[in-house]
């Protein structure tokens, strides 16, 4: 086939920031002399990086206009890329002679963040004068070999090459299987690889030994509803976790680590967890409750700032510590917690969904609580053996603000309700010898169930006893069973851990044995969308 005219060859391109108006290139990525003349570049230089180059031979169409790589012919690697921190660049040098260039052919230089992954940029070349010269097919000027056989290959990769709208919260870093750890560039989000947590198929089929992990915030404005879509309350703090190229599922978990804003005293706030949903969004999304891990690798100091004046969660957490007493909390205060994360094994959008609590101080001290709050999916109920007459001889579960002694630090009519099986009038702590268990029926399956214990002793004033916490699967059976240590006041929480199988249905509480304890905060972490119980 003949070779393409000179009016033909004005058809390649250069693709980089400079080249958008032919093909829509990288607007964060830009070719340096001397390929090209010096850019102005007005980004951030990325320097956590492995980029890959490679040279293709182009294919030409009928009308000898090159259309593409040429299929079959092995692309040229110019040999590893390295970074110059101080220039701001990255550099490869193109020994165009070993080579084995074909001066009546072009060829391509292609520029990917990872092998298999994204094309940043690419430059068409014209080799001349039997492959002594090249020229820029773009511009039509010369580019100047050294001996007039190497070519220094010189580039800039600056934040948002990958698409992320990198300029406030955002990351874009190579990870190996060695695995590592990244984080934001305001440290509100990151992510830990464990060692081997790229499938070995994976690394086999794409040929690959690190990827482009991207992580940006996603602005709550720019979805079509809440970060994950489930009308449950939310947090501030959602992120977009991708991978270049896509590696699918991990073959070992990974933690992310998202800040999260929330009221300092509300203990019952431990039960807002991580999810994950995946993009795009269909009509019934895939929705999956990250395990709650450890994630010391993010900072979240300045975060509670950065949201929007406080956000929606403030709002929320404002609402529901209304009205309580100075025995709860001190006058209310608002920060980030730090090191809250979740295992995920793959990613995708994910965000913080804060529990459906109750705190039993929007009825009148004395009603009857059973179907009360179902509309939030919770009723409640007292199982009891025959004989536990304790308090009450009815399964009534009740608002009850009386504490267990005048001077045991509540107080009768405190003002703060809790939750009991004992009427108004009477103390509200119990025990599960003499008076059984409140059970909460949850009408969706849940991830997570907090609620606050207060141990208040045993008969005649002895101290030492314990509140306890039992969760249930939708089959009844037992999940896990957690206590207080004896005489002190806890949040205690049960996590499902698993799949669907092992998500909680139900919960029982009350004092230990016949040990005397008093409940209150019930936070549930619905997995699936609530559903009203009738």
């Amino acid at each position: 086939m003949p070779r393409p005219s000179s009016a033909d060859r004005r058809a390649a391109a250069v693709g980089d920031a400079l080249g958008r108006a032919h093909n829509g290139g990288n607007a964060h990525f830009f070719f340096l002399p001397p390929l090209v003349k010096q850019p102005t570049a007005t980004g951030v230089f990325n320097p956590a990086l492995k980029p890959v180059v490679e040279i293709c031979q182009l294919e030409v169409d009928a009308s000898n206009i090159p259309v593409g790589c040429a299929a079959g012919v092995p692309p040229i690697d110019p040999g590893p890329v390295t970074a110059d921190l101080a220039g701001g660049q990255y550099k490869v040098n193109w020994d165009t002679k070993q080579s084995g260039i074909d001066p009546d052919k072009f060829y391509r230089i292609q520029v990917f963040g990872s092998r298999g992954g994204l094309l940043l940029g690419f430059a068409d070349v014209d080799p001349v004068s039997n492959g002594s010269q090249l020229k820029n097919v773009n511009t039509g000027e010369y580019i100047g070999l050294v001996d007039g056989r190497t070519l220094p290959v010189k580039f800039r990769i600056e934040r948002g090459a990958f698409g992320t709208n990198c300029v406030s919260d955002c990351v874009e870093a190579s990870v190996s299987n060695d695995g590592g750890t990244i984080v934001t560039n305001t440290g509100f989000a990151g992510a830990l690889f464990p060692t081997g947590w790229i499938r070995p198929d994976v690394l086999e089929r794409l040929g690959i030994d690190n990827v482009v992990v991207t992580i940006e915030r996603v602005s709550l404005q720019d979805l079509d509803g809440p970060c994950i879509p489930r009308s449950l309350p939310q947090a501030e703090g959602c992120y977009r976790f991708t991978t270049s190229p896509d590696v699918g599922d991990f073959a070992l978990d990974v933690t992310v680590g998202i800040c999260v804003e929330v009221p300092e005293t509300a203990p019952q706030f431990d039960a807002a967890q991580l999810f994950k949903v995946e993009e795009p969004i269909v009509e019934v999304p895939e929705i999956t409750p990250l395990r709650n891990t450890p994630a010391n690798f993010v900072h979240c100091e300045g975060f509670a700032s950065a949201t929007s004046k406080g956000g929606p969660v403030l709002a929320f957490a404002r609402r529901l510590l209304h009205g309580a007493a100075a025995w709860l909390a001190p006058a209310p205060a608002y920060g980030a917690h730090v090191g809250a994360g979740g295992l995920t094994g793959s990613f995708s959008r994910v965000g913080w969904v804060l529990p459906t609590t109750i705190g039993f101080d929007d009825v009148e001290a004395g009603t009857v609580v059973k179907t009360a709050y179902s509309s939030q999916g919770i009723t409640f109920t007292r199982v009891r053996n025959e004989g536990q007459t304790f308090c009450s001889s009815t399964d009534d579960v009740y608002a009850n603000d009386n504490g267990p002694l005048p001077d045991g630090g509540f107080g009768f009519n405190s003002g703060n309700n809790v939750v009991t099986v004992c009427p108004e009038g009477t103390a509200s702590d119990f025990n599960e010898d003499e008076a059984g268990r409140i059970e909460a029926v949850l009408g969706s399956s849940a991830s997570k169930v907090c609620i606050n214990a207060y141990p208040t002793g045993f008969h005649g004033g002895i101290q030492g006893s314990s509140g306890l916490l039992e969760a249930f699967d939708s089959e009844g059976l037992p999940i896990a069973t957690v206590t207080t240590a004896p005489g002190v006041a806890q949040v205690l929480c049960i996590e499902a851990v698993g799949g669907s199988d092992n998500q909680i249905h139900r919960v029982q509480f009350a004092g230990a044995g016949p040990g005397l304890a008093m409940f209150d905060n019930l936070a549930v972490t619905f997995s699936e969308p609530v559903t009203v119980i009738q």
